[in-house]
């Protein structure tokens, strides 16, 4: 049964007023026919007819009860069901009851089915349900020595062996073969297969099929080993999960090879084939199909499951991070200090060797692209303007929320660091101009014309690997759009803003924003279709990863001249029209230095 909803009526409350709805309605039909058997010859036909449609009423609320019995006996029945049979049973009684000509006392059944559950019900209820659900999990772990999640492995394999195994056309003898070469004891010599009775000793012992042998490795179910002049039969992958399906499902084997063969003549046979061609198809035995190899999993019982976690356990040892019971961890002796590479201080070694520790950097220091200052760099003065913009709720909501404010410095994201920017090469400006234009666009919004990768201990080779052989498909779909990729790049890993590489850096894109773009610090998980999943959280601690613009423009404080401009020669405007022509299209001329800049750039 399904877990009751707050505020329904229990499986028990439904099936009482069931049981008392059906017994109301009996007894209206008791009192029908008391009067038909009382009644005179003018009113008999009348109470006659109202006995059998009282009888109607009573047979259907007594069904209804019953039905209400049978389904609360059933756990995989929602208690939707209880409560249908329920209000069935007390409307079908009330009709039986007003056709009777009694008083209707079966609609005060209802306010049972519609009553809210008290708090204390509602809790006696849940616990009920827990205690229930305990036991019939204890019962069934009793019985199959599995938790949940296996007996559900087991019931999925045993689905799939039932289509599985009839398709191998496998005899019992095959099985056996099977299992023998599983030993470890199967091998083959002078053209005989044979079971050792000790294993290593490749002589004697009885003999095995030698035509299901020959089948069997043809079929790729067995491997040979050489081994002291004998060739050693071991289960494949694919004969282990055969096998193992054939004990899931012995009905899906034939009773004889005959009947096996047989089978697998009808299966294989084509209309475009010869005798022969059908008959040497029928002595080959079909593959396990793809499909079936990568659906099995092998269940694993409670027992085994406590065997790996005390040998898991056992091998793990505390200089290698694990946990020893009962061994309390040492205080390690401090013999020297070195300069940690990821913080920068001084850190304590034992034996010339650095402790482990959590860093105490400052988040701009976490992340070396993010473009802010240590909290000494960022303390300097700064401009009356910036000042103002640091004190913008909306620009402090969009790096961390209220909490991790309150547990983390406030940091200043208006202070520039001066990053370089990426020269592209001839080939990559060959690459950036065959980029459609949709996504020339896109690119030039994001930043990723000119991307500059940080530091990363994994080699570029590594990272090329991964995209090739570990992404999936919908990843390369929009990384080959872009000249650059697309996925690779991260927050603070962007370049220069569109405007900058206009030579507008007077109207810079985070000048206009007031502030850097700030990555919301979240991913998501997805599986094999792409699906979300669940939340990746980068930096719990609410360290940002922002973009400034890697012009060096400044972005803050009095915004630099606009570029000179040169006026466009225009006709004269006709006598006809009253007002001025437009002033003409302005068309900006560059600085020296921002002209190198540029051209350094492109």
């Amino acid at each position: 049964m399904t877990e009751t909803e707050p505020g329904e009526p229990t499986p028990q409350t439904c099936l009482q007023v069931a049981r008392e709805a059906a017994a109301l309605a009996a007894a209206a039909d008791d009192h029908a026919l008391t009067a038909v058997c009382r009644s005179s010859s003018r009113s008999e036909a009348r109470l006659e007819e109202v006995m059998h449609a009282v009888h109607r009423e009573a047979v259907e609320a007594e069904r209804h009860a019953a039905r209400a019995e049978q389904w609360a006996a059933d756990p995989q029945m929602p208690d939707g069901a209880l409560r249908h049979c329920a209000r069935g049973a007390v409307d079908h009684a009330v009709r039986a009851q007003e056709a009777a000509g009694v008083e209707v006392t079966a609609a005060a059944l209802r306010t049972e089915l519609e009553r809210q559950l008290t708090a204390q019900e509602r809790a006696e209820v849940e616990s009920e349900l827990r205690r229930a659900e305990a036991e019939r999990e204890a019962a069934e772990r009793a019985a199959t020595g599995m938790d949940g999640d296996n007996r559900h492995l087991a019931r999925m394999n045993a689905f799939l062996a039932e289509s599985a195994v009839p398709a191998l056309g496998w005899s019992a003898g095959h099985v056996r073969v099977m299992e023998a070469a599983a030993t470890g004891r199967l091998y083959w010599r002078d053209g005989q297969a044979r079971q050792t009775a000790e294993r290593g000793v490749w002589s004697g012992g009885r003999k095995v099929h030698r035509e299901r042998t020959q089948a069997l490795r043809a079929a790729g179910f067995l491997t040979a080993a050489a081994a002291d002049g004998a060739q050693v039969l071991t289960p494949t992958p694919m004969g282990q999960v055969a096998l193992e399906l054939a004990r899931l499902h012995p009905a899906g084997l034939y009773d004889s090879d005959t009947a096996a063969y047989e089978a697998r003549y009808t299966r294989s046979a084509r209309s475009r084939m010869s005798s022969d061609e059908k008959k040497a198809a029928a002595r080959r035995l079909p593959a396990l199909e793809h499909g079936a190899v990568r659906r099995y999993r092998r269940p694993v019982t409670l027992a085994e499951q406590e065997t790996r976690a005390e040998r898991e356990a056992a091998e793990q040892w505390e200089g290698e991070g694990g946990y020893c019971p009962g061994v309390p961890a040492p205080a390690p002796a401090v013999e020297d200090t070195v300069r940690c590479p990821c913080c920068g201080l001084r850190k304590a070694t034992v034996a010339g060797v650095l402790a482990p520790h959590k860093p105490t950097r400052t988040a701009a220091e976490d992340c070396p692209g993010s473009g802010l200052r240590p909290a000494a760099e960022a303390s300097r003065a700064v401009p009356p303007a910036a000042a103002v913009r640091a004190e913008q709720p909306l620009l402090r909501r969009l790096f961390a929320p209220r909490a991790a404010r309150e547990q983390h410095p406030a940091r200043d994201l208006h202070t520039v660091i001066r990053r370089p920017q990426r020269v592209l090469t001839d080939e990559e400006r060959e690459r950036v101009r065959d980029t459609a234009a949709l996504n020339f666009q896109a690119a030039l919004i994001m930043g990723i014309i000119d991307p500059v990768p940080n530091p990363s201990p994994m080699p570029e080779e590594a990272g090329a690997w991964v995209r090739e052989h570990v992404w999936p498909e919908r990843f390369h779909e929009i990384e080959r759009k872009y000249p650059h990729g697309f996925a690779r790049w991260s927050m603070c890993e962007r370049g220069t803003c569109w405007n900058c590489l206009s030579g507008r850096c007077d109207i810079c894109v985070h000048r206009q924003k007031g502030g850097p773009d700030v990555d919301s610090n979240r991913d998501w998980v997805t599986d094999h279709r792409g699906r979300n999943v669940a939340r990746l959280i980068l930096r719990p601690g609410g360290e940002p990863c922002v973009w400034w613009c890697r012009c060096a423009c400044p972005k803050d404080g009095p915004a630099p001249a606009r570029p000179a401009t040169k006026a466009k020669r225009t006709p004269a405007a006709p006598t006809t029209t009253p007002a001025p022509s437009p002033a003409p299209a302005a068309t900006p001329v560059r600085t020296p230095e921002e002209s190198a800049e540029q051209a350094a750039l492109w």
